[in-house]
């Protein structure tokens, strides 16, 4: 085999590594909590979800996901059963980091939510390289993190607790009482009808940067333009 025929395979098969990757974006999830979790992610739209460990104390697990990924990632302490890794929300209630890869203008949009309850301090922060596509702006809510270090006190009508009788999470308002005016359903499913509420407020004021109710956007979706995430559970430092 000729050197240049050679020479030309390798470029042809490094520039099918490259466009692969270029297709892809990493999420890396970090555990700096004193206790193993069990994370779970799922895709919008599909009924189905994944889990995995990570055990306490700064270890990690990358995720590769499309580059058009859009889902969410939540993490419970890890346990004796598969379902405690299951779907986050309604009567099993988690923080959730929530993405949509190359959205519109071709961004991505990534928030904090609480909209379905929560139980773990949660951060979310883009990796941004100088001059390779991030957007450049002045505005707080463009490539920076997004975080929850300290969880809001959960009212004692909205604690949810494990079969031993423990406190594990936070419920939300519409899961525990099931009221169009807190899901924003019905009459109230329009931003122009649904609107804060007193839980909301709670949260709100506890972790500014949060989703607190379904139409709280203009506060909550951060933006940015990369190809690696990085989501921490009960995170140390901003």
């Amino acid at each position: 085999m000729h050197s240049s025929f050679r020479t030309f395979i390798v470029l042809l098969a490094f520039a099918g590594v490259t466009e692969t990757l270029n297709h892809q974006k990493q999420i890396d999830v970090v555990n700096q909590c004193q206790h193993g979790i069990r994370v779970g992610y799922q895709t919008n739209g599909n009924r189905h979800s994944r889990t995995f460990s990570v055990r306490p104390n700064s270890d990690s697990h990358r995720l590769i996901v499309d580059s058009e990924w859009a889902g969410r990632i939540w993490a419970r302490p890890s346990c004796g059963s598969r379902r405690c890794g299951s779907v986050a929300g309604a009567t099993s209630p988690a923080s959730l980091a929530e993405f949509k890869m190359t959205g519109a203008n071709g961004v991505d949009y990534y928030d904090v939510s609480f909209v379905d309850g929560y139980n773990l301090p949660i951060r979310i922060a883009p990796t941004v390289v100088s001059g390779l596509d991030h957007l450049d702006s002045n505005d707080l809510m463009h490539c920076q993190p997004t975080v929850c270090k300290s969880l809001p006190v959960c009212p004692v009508d909205l604690r949810y607790q494990d079969s031993k009788g423990k406190f594990v999470a936070c419920r939300s308002a519409c899961s525990r009482y099931q009221d169009d005016a807190y899901c924003c359903t019905g009459e109230f499913s329009t931003p122009e009808t649904c609107s804060t509420n007193h839980y909301a407020n709670a949260i709100k004021n506890a972790c500014p940067n949060s989703y607190s109710y379904a139409y709280d956007d203009q506060t909550s979706v951060y933006v940015c333009k990369a190809r690696h995430y990085t989501v921490t559970f009960c995170p140390q430092e901003d």
